[in-house]
């Protein structure tokens, strides 16, 4: 991953330069925090002199925002982030945006529609929208966290991955993955379709949905989608309701 390419805008307001600059650098940091960025990546992306990047770095570390691994140099979020990130979960930003829209979503399709969030090899269902009819076992998914591809909106998080990200995920997790019956010719084989697709439209064990990923924040993932018993989402309707969780994600934008 280039840097340059997830490097925040640093503004140059006055009087509170150093916070904009120190909120972009943690954002930096964030969006790397998987692998680690060096400070010399750091300085690269954001184009500050190398003693501004350090002294800002370290200031993120002594507030326990970011670490920094003490034998490769490289930066990554800190515990105070994760706590902050946990804390935030127990009324969730994300549910007073996107309730309205999976309201009109449940509405208009009939159907089933679940949030989700990426949280490194996994997802977080948030919330669920009931459709038409109760789906029995459907309403327990809602906080529960499952393995990415164990649930049919998560392939669009899949989807986004580099091949050679996929292939690392199913080597980490290929016991889980068999366990349900997951190859990793069948993964691969949802992942492009959704490539190609731009949506994920999924069917398995009776189950089927169409999801969509969109940005959460400056470096996260989240998904919607619309789910039902195979029989109501057929092949043909995935073009549809790819099209109504489009309509309502450009209104939450």
């Amino acid at each position: 991953m280039n840097p340059r390419q997830n490097a925040p805008h640093l503004p140059a307001a006055r009087g509170s330069q150093s916070i904009d600059r120190a909120i972009s650098l943690l954002q930096l940091i964030a969006a790397h925090h998987a692998q680690g960025i060096a400070l010399r990546e750091l300085v690269e992306a954001t184009g500050l002199d190398r003693t501004t990047v350090y002294r800002i770095a370290s200031s993120l570390v002594r507030a326990g925002l970011v670490s920094r691994d003490a034998d490769s140099g490289v930066y990554a979020l800190g515990i105070e982030a994760m706590a902050l990130g946990f804390t935030s979960m127990q009324r969730a930003p994300l549910l007073a945006s996107c309730v309205p829209a999976m309201k009109a979503l449940a509405r208009r399709s009939g159907e089933h529609v679940f949030l989700i969030v990426r949280s490194g090899d996994y997802s977080q269902c948030l919330h669920m929208e009931e459709g038409r009819l109760p789906i029995r076992g459907f309403a327990e998914t809602v906080g529960n966290m499952r393995l990415l591809g164990l649930g049919i909106p998560s392939f669009a998080l899949l989807a986004r991955m580099s091949d050679q990200d996929v292939a690392a995920h199913f080597a980490r997790h290929k016991e889980e993955y068999h366990a349900e019956r997951m190859s990793a010719m069948k993964l691969q084989y949802w992942i492009r379709q959704a490539r190609q697709q731009g949506y994920a439209q999924v069917s398995a064990k009776g189950i089927g949905g169409v999801g969509l990923r969109f940005a959460l924040g400056s470096c996260g993932d989240a998904a919607l989608g619309i789910v039902a018993p195979a029989s109501r989402v057929t092949r043909a309707r995935g073009p549809a309701l790819a099209a109504l969780l489009r309509e309502e994600m450009r209104r939450l934008e």
